[in-house]
């Protein structure tokens, strides 16, 4: 049993995305290992209701922390987030240093807040220090040829505030020197000098049971084919892609139909869209749901559409996965390395800009061979279940944890 101290400033559940990542891995880590775990002190609320209804693990304990008031206020909602992250990194070290005072620890994780052009203040303790999973996907260039001139525009900007954590920034430089072993999901964006440290590894997992997804056991489709699309409607979550590819798919078929489920700026844009295709019969506008309404929703489904870009592997793929639905995404991410052949159709962005058409062919492809939807959709279910559960990513950690304890005797003994 390994004494951990983790990062997670994101660590909470119910609330989907990186908060329920941290939430559930420090509670798997806690099954074998002894956990501490600083988080943002806004968790605590959120965290004592959640052990009065299931109880807390004796090995998993919290430090809550955040920054003076000033910070906090001008970080409200999601303006300022970066400049607020970046401090409450370096505040959490003194935290941090104050904990080990009391408490002797084997080694450091940090777990979320998972950018590799970021720094952790984990970095500065002098202690074994895994760090990640990190990561950061970037915008193919036929994809920001398509986005409106802001929007390219504030691509722009990201990309250099990203290269200059990657490659400049004196903090971000210690933390991943410091680092004696580098997850990451996106190894192919970290800089050479990390060489050896880095290993590839999965930052999102799914728990097998009803909270999250109802495993089908039969996977006929009835009378109409159910394409799903659920996530915001924004451009980098591919709302567009989905609504143009299934326009161009259901042409004459009268028997299929596309729920797109959730909300956001595209909305009207989309609903216009809808209209003046004369298909506006076989397309559902749902809006955003409760998380037991969307498991339902997508049980009722038969291939589930999510050409998003820039966005890493998020749970909702996971969760039609685990559900048994085929997947259709775009190749070159997380998403498309989860779903590969196996799992669904992934669909190449070929430099002509032609990657509606395969999204659309993709569609007809599933459409037209039910054999071959239903082995997508069963391989969808395995994949899911034995390579991204939590127990499955919890199992990696022990043994990176053991890696790390191996390199740490190895230093002493060489000291």
């Amino acid at each position: 049993m390994h004494r951990i101290l983790v990062s997670a400033y994101a660590c909470e559940p119910g609330r989907g995305s990186e908060g329920e990542i941290g939430w559930s891995i420090v509670h798997e880590l806690a099954k074998t290992n002894q956990v501490w775990v600083i988080t943002r002190a806004n968790n605590k609320e959120v965290h004592e209701t959640a052990f009065a209804q299931s109880g807390k693990p004796d090995t998993l304990n919290f430090i809550y922390y955040d920054t003076p008031k000033l910070a906090r206020w001008y970080k409200k909602g999601k303006r300022f987030f970066l400049i607020y992250y970046y401090l409450w990194q370096i505040g959490s070290v003194f935290a941090a240093r104050r904990f080990l005072k009391k408490q002797q620890i084997d080694l450091v994780h940090h777990l979320t807040g998972g950018m590799d052009w970021m720094p952790s203040g984990l970095a500065l303790l002098g202690l074994p220090f895994v760090w990640g999973p990190v990561g950061s996907e970037e915008i193919p260039s036929v994809i920001l040829r398509t986005l409106p001139f802001k929007m390219r525009l504030k691509e722009i900007l990201r990309r250099a505030i990203k290269f200059y954590g990657r490659h400049i920034d004196p903090f971000v430089f210690l933390t991943g020197r410091r680092a004696h072993i580098i997850l990451s999901h996106t190894p192919e964006n970290l800089p050479n000098r990390y060489g050896q440290k880095i290993v590839p590894y999965i930052q999102t997992g799914i728990h097998p049971t009803e909270r999250f997804a109802r495993i089908k056991e039969s996977f006929e489709r009835g009378k109409v084919l159910t394409v799903i699309y659920a996530g915001e409607l924004i451009h980098w979550k591919g709302a567009a892609y989905a609504m143009d590819a299934f326009l161009a798919f259901a042409r004459g078929k009268s028997d299929a139909r596309l729920m797109m489920i959730g909300d956001g700026p595209l909305r009207a844009e989309l609903r216009q869209k809808t209209a003046r295709s004369g298909l506006d019969d076989q397309i559902e506008f749902r809006g955003k749901m409760p998380m037991a309404e969307l498991i339902d929703t997508i049980r009722s489904g038969d291939i589930f559409l999510y050409p998003s870009y820039h966005h890493g592997l998020a749970t909702v793929v996971l969760q039609a996965m685990l559900t048994g639905l085929p997947v259709v995404c775009l190749q070159g991410d997380a998403i498309g390395r989860a779903v590969g052949s196996e799992c669904g159709v992934t669909v190449s962005l070929n430099k002509d800009g032609t990657f509606i058409h395969g999204l659309s062919d993709a569609l007809s492809h599933l459409y037209a061979d039910e054999s071959l939807r239903v082995t997508l959709a069963k391989r969808a279910q395995e994949v899911a279940l034995d390579s991204y559960s939590y127990q499955a990513i919890g199992a990696g950690y022990e043994e990176i944890y053991r890696k790390l304890s191996a390199i740490s005797h190895r230093g002493d003994d060489n000291a």
